[in-house]
């Protein structure tokens, strides 16, 4: 059974000097626009054909739309969302705030452990280079989250003497070794250059499929999810704003 979020705050301004730098340091994640691009097992892959998207690919990433928040999931499917924008200084609720606090409730995962419904997610609009193509970057592993977190970071820096552009990234690939399982790759996401934030234009997100969603454990493409929602329209049982992102233009290197 699905428990709504207690939290009933939206994506209210804070003060702060720079979120993107805040959520950066944390260093602990919409709905699907375009494509799912997803990193799993070293891989980058793109829809539910798993097409590779080779090291080295460049995208431009719309930071106003890297969305934050909680996923639930039930039956390896998502039921919930509690997610905002980055942008707007939003503050995911606490994992207490959620419900599900029973861990005899609990899903188990593929080796018999417990799994916490909810899982903490990140979300980010990306448009390629090449193909201008939309894409949304999921995570919810530690790697994925860490390599989102470093990006904030890197553009929170300089974000100040780039105005008017959007970061372009590279993907790329590091690894950490894990104690129980070893050498683990994660995904690296490097800025390379800057493209004009004029030259993205409005989307249309209720003309996307919505792509497909992924289990949060195994990495697997499931069927697509409802759209997310900010926390005060989980709360409420609505459906969450329309993002904005990515159409057209040339990226400077």
């Amino acid at each position: 059974m699905s428990i709504p979020a207690q939290r009933t705050g939206t994506e209210v301004s804070t003060p702060a000097s720079n979120p993107f730098t805040a959520y950066g340091e944390q260093a602990s994640q919409r709905a699907i626009v375009g494509t799912l691009l997803r990193f799993t097992k070293g891989d980058y892959l793109a829809g539910q054909d798993d097409v590779e998207v080779p090291i080295g690919t460049k995208f431009v990433a719309n930071m106003d739309e890297l969305m934050v928040g909680w996923i639930r999931w039930e039956d390896n499917r998502p039921t919930d969302h509690v997610m905002g924008h980055v942008s707007a200084n939003y503050q995911p609720p606490r994992r207490n705030e959620l419900g599900d606090t029973d861990k005899a409730m609990w899903e188990v995962d593929s080796q018999g452990k417990e799994r916490d419904p909810w899982q903490f997610s990140n979300y980010l609009l990306f448009k390629g280079v090449k193909d201008e193509e939309l894409y949304t970057f999921a995570s919810s592993s530690k790697g994925g989250l860490n390599a989102l977190g470093d990006l904030c970071k890197a553009y929170g820096k300089v974000m100040a003497q780039h105005p008017d552009d959007w970061p372009v990234i590279e993907l790329g690939g590091g690894h950490y070794d894990h104690k129980e399982f070893g050498r683990t790759k994660v995904p690296v996401l490097k800025i390379t250059g800057w493209s004009p934030k004029a030259d993205f234009g409005e989307i249309d997100a209720a003309g996307d499929d919505g792509g497909p969603d992924h289990d949060p454990e195994t990495g697997e493409v499931k069927e697509a999810a409802p759209a997310p929602a900010t926390a005060k329209a989980a709360a409420a049982g609505k459906s969450a704003d329309k993002p904005t992102g990515a159409l057209g233009g040339k990226a400077r290197f």
